[in-house]
């Protein structure tokens, strides 16, 4: 009831902030001429600027449907990931990183008045969610912007309550002349989550009648895990060129070429624990039948020195063409674990050659990297791209292609905990790529295909033990997005195809669908812009992953499919000037079409669940 009149109460303000002021006032803000953001990529390349847009679509979609049932629970993405990172050291796949805030996804603002942007969330089960950013140009070349993200949730299931916490900041600075520039972040994220194990008997909950899912016994009682991630980067960038403009006063460099220094900190701390680790989940007990204690960190700490030729703007010819970058890292590595505590130092040298700018509208990029020595000595990745643009910059083809040699995750080799135990000497893995895309962005169109083989891949075996396949494994996807629109209708579509033909150790649903359709218009003289309509998410049958806690990973299975269940979402979307409001029933089929609403084995979906979202923003 609490939820409900939260609802009501919000509906009340949102209804007397729609009729307060004149309809002339109401009109949207220039807001592409306020605020723009990019991440630390974009700004090295210099190949998009993002715009801060007021747009409603996918506004109600603020979380992946691929979690363990509750909001700020680990995500098990349906589609295929390469296995392998970028040359460097890794300790495990982080199923919780699309909740973090990285040094991938940090975002970096310039903005001419000072802006804000709040975003709550509350639904069913209790379940809270707070998003809140700040920006603010301290100087014209200067800009500060803090990020904070806040996860609660009770859930629809024994211990599944969840407790997330994520802040971040960032600045931006640039020199009056250009000659130095500076990204700065620092990111914290912090998640503290019950495990419950999943539900003991899936044939219960699949049977059951209008039970009350607080009811259905789990496999662990008193256990939870927390995940603590601090990490901070410093990129300094030196322009060499000459001035653009004869004035003293407005002189600036126009780079031809960059020197970067870059410099990150980031640990991990992981802890699990349970008092009562005799549960029947686990295969073993190593060190402990008291009580479960486990902790685990890992530290990387990495220099990096490159230099990079830039578009010059002289346009000459072919040396004016082409582009050349080079660069050095070193990365120290510590880990500390029960019965772990080594160091390692990997040295990586990488290069790229590009074409800094085309007659034709024709791109290419080719780029290595190679560990000279350390823990991943040897590792290596070869990348290829080649991109022609038809007609117009929108409308585009593109060739990748790719190989990898890579040393496992280091979960993969060596592990010590309560329950789980290994020191393994796995082969290197490597994978092949090879991809295709065409997209046109004006009429809302792309299609692709993608194959690659795997060599040696490694996996969690249905004890949840790591385990090498000795072997390749070929992986094949296409995938097809196109939306129509007409008149005020909306039909969004998304098809995802995937084929594992040797099924061993790799497991994927063969078809990932994604659908929307919804009407859009403005209402009261144009004073309020709204989305009305419907969403549908589908995987096919396949053997999904189990997921185990003590380890913070998903591993094999063979007893039962799952899949073939379609989740169907109502929503209501709403903009009046730089207000948006969402309501949404998440699920809302839950109950009309059986009880099988599991993506991973003992861990069903939420309900039935009410959902409201409110986005403000402020640029003053």
């Amino acid at each position: 009831m609490r939820g409900i009149s939260k609802i009501f109460v919000i509906f009340i303000f949102l209804h007397h902030f729609s009729y307060s002021e004149n309809v002339d006032t109401l009109k949207l803000p220039k807001l592409k001429l306020q605020t723009v953001f990019f991440n630390s990529e974009q700004f090295e390349n210099f190949d998009s600027v993002n715009f801060v847009e007021n747009t409603l679509e996918n506004f109600q979609n603020y979380l992946s449907r691929g979690h363990l049932g509750n909001s700020g629970m680990v995500i098990n993405d349906m589609r295929h990931h390469s296995l392998l990172n970028e040359p460097g050291f890794y300790y495990h796949k982080n199923y919780l990183k699309s909740y973090f805030y990285s040094k991938k996804n940090l975002l970096f603002y310039d903005t001419h008045t000072p802006y804000s942007d709040l975003f709550y969330i509350i639904g069913s089960k209790k379940e809270q969610s707070f998003k809140a950013t700040f920006s603010y140009n301290v100087k014209k070349n200067w800009n500060i912007t803090a990020n904070f993200y806040r996860i609660r949730s009770e859930g629809f299931y024994l211990r599944q309550s969840t407790n997330d916490n994520f802040i971040s900041l960032s600045s931006i600075y640039k020199s009056k002349n250009n000659r130095y520039n500076l990204l700065l972040g620092l990111m914290y994220n912090y998640v503290q989550n019950s495990e419950n194990g999943g539900i003991l008997d899936d044939s219960l909950f699949e049977n059951g009648i209008n039970l009350d899912k607080k009811l259905l016994d789990i496999n662990l009682i008193s256990a939870k895990s927390s995940y603590l991630n601090r990490s901070v980067f410093i990129n300094q960038y030196i322009n060499c060129g000459k001035y653009s403009n004869d004035s003293i006063k407005n002189r600036a460099i126009l780079p031809s070429s960059r020197i970067l220094f870059s410099t990150s900190y980031d640990d991990n701390f992981i802890k699990y624990e349970d008092e009562l680790p005799l549960s029947e989940i686990y295969s073993n007990i190593y060190y402990d039948s008291i009580q479960t204690d486990d902790s685990n960190y890992n530290l990387k700490f990495e220099n990096e020195l490159s230099w990079k030729r830039l578009d010059n703007k002289k346009h000459r010819g072919f040396v004016d063409k082409f582009g050349l970058g080079i660069r050095v890292k070193d990365q120290f590595v510590l880990m500390k674990q029960r019965e772990i505590d080594t160091v390692s130092n990997n040295i990586i040298f990488g290069t790229d050659f590009f074409n800094t700018y085309s007659d034709n509208q024709f791109w290419y990029k080719i780029a290595g990297e190679y560990v000279a020595s350390g823990y991943n000595n040897g590792d290596y990745s070869l990348f290829g791209l080649a991109k022609k643009s038809l007609k117009d910059s929108t409308t585009f083809v593109s060739f990748s292609i790719s190989s990898k040699l890579q040393m496992p995750d280091y979960i993969y080799s060596r592990y010590s905990s309560n329950h789980f135990k290994w020191n393994n000497n796995f082969d290197k893995i490597s994978e092949n790529y090879v991809g295709f895309n065409f997209s046109m962005k004006k009429h809302r169109f792309s299609v692709g295909i993608n194959y690659k083989e795997i060599t040696n891949p490694v996996y969690f075996d249905n004890y949840a033990i790591a385990r090498q396949y000795i072997g390749s494994v070929p992986v094949a996807s296409a995938f097809l997005k196109k939306d129509f629109t007409f008149f005020n209708w909306h039909f969004n579509n998304s098809i995802l195809y995937q084929n594992i033909p040797d099924s061993t150790i790799i497991r994927l649903p063969e078809y990932v669908l994604e659908h929307s359709l919804y009407y859009e218009n403005d209402l009261f003289k144009n004073a309020m812009r709204l989305q009305i309509g419907a969403s549908v998410y589908f995987v096919s049958n396949y053997f999904s992953d189990k997921y185990m806690p003590a380890i913070g990973q998903f591993y094999l299975q063979d007893e039962k499919q799952y899949g073939n269940y379609p989740f169907i979402d109502f929503f209501i979307n709403a903009r009046i000037k730089s207000v948006r409001v969402f309501f949404k029933i998440d699920h809302l089929n839950s109950g009309w079409m059986g009880n099988k609403y599991q993506m991973t084995p003992k861990y069903p979906m939420n309900d039935r669940a009410f959902k409201l979202g409110i986005s403000w923003r402020f640029f003053d």
